[in-house]
């Protein structure tokens, strides 16, 4: 963790200012050391990488011998050609079950971070206000963003209870931009392919092509083998891993502003 400036006090001691982010670090890290986490999810996420790019080596490396073959061996060229078509078709589920990696790390970050987060704002406003309010059955309930408090039965969203519980505490303005469509792209993902699998039905995949062709969210975003010109398996982009990533620090930058906020209202 990174540390800014040291400023000097009036008695001569240093005092070294935590960064936006190194704060909400500091407030949220009771039970879990979310930067450790997330290290090692990057790490993860790089060896994942670093296979599929050995992966696609081989096949490249197998059209090379395909195309050094005396056109007159029919024999060996049916046979790599066999061989190729197997990678190609290897390749396809090789990548889901990377996709499926990234967003099974990915999504229950985020929703531990903001869980963990609200836990955080939870006891730093009872500071400042000095009491804790209503029962904590109560604050237990209110306090967690999984939960949407409407007018009817409470329900459970997490996108939606973090928007709300965000606009009630003052947090929002502090959230990265687009941080919804984000968490709404990576959710609905993660709950297709954990209910799903790789190949999910047929009528789920057209669905999830139709939100991505209505500019839900950004096309760049996933990624998608076909089958007879229609969608088969998506894969979460290397562009929107590395999204989801910096939305992370963001999200801790952002909390770090309101904790400074909050300390000194």
């Amino acid at each position: 963790m990174t540390n800014d400036l040291p400023t000097m006090t009036r008695t001569g001691f240093e005092k070294f200012r935590l960064s936006h982010r190194d704060r909400a670090l500091f407030l949220i890290e009771n039970e879990q050391n979310y930067e450790a986490q997330l290290l090692a999810i990057k790490g993860a996420l790089s060896r994942n990488k670093e296979a599929e790019n050995e992966f696609s080596k081989g096949i490249q490396h197998m059209r090379e011998q395909l195309n050094l073959l005396d056109p007159e061996d029919n024999t060996n060229a049916d046979h790599f050609i066999d061989h190729l078509t197997d990678m190609f078709h290897e390749s396809v589920y090789f990548d889901a079950a990377h996709s499926m990696a990234a967003v099974g790390m990915l999504a229950p970050y985020f929703e531990s971070l903001f869980v963990s987060l609200f836990g955080a704002i939870r006891r730093e406003t009872q500071k400042v206000e000095g009491r804790k309010g209503r029962s904590k059955a109560f604050q237990d309930f209110y306090w967690n963003p999984q939960i949407v408090m409407g007018s009817n039965e409470p329900r459970t969203n997490l996108v939606e209870g973090i928007t709300d519980l965000a606009a009630e505490t003052g947090l929002l303005p502090h959230l990265p931009e687009g941080y919804e469509t984000t968490l709404k792209a990576l959710f609905s993902y993660r709950n297709n392919m954990f209910h799903n699998g790789f190949e999910w039905p047929v009528e789920t995949r057209k669905k999830f092509q139709k939100r991505i062709d209505n500019k839900h969210w950004p096309k760049e975003w996933f990624e998608k083998s076909t089958k007879d010109d229609e969608p088969w398996i998506f894969y979460m982009s290397e562009e929107f891993i590395q999204h989801c990533l910096s939305m992370i620090d963001h999200v801790l930058v952002g909390a770090g502003e309101f904790f400074e906020d909050l300390s000194s209202s």
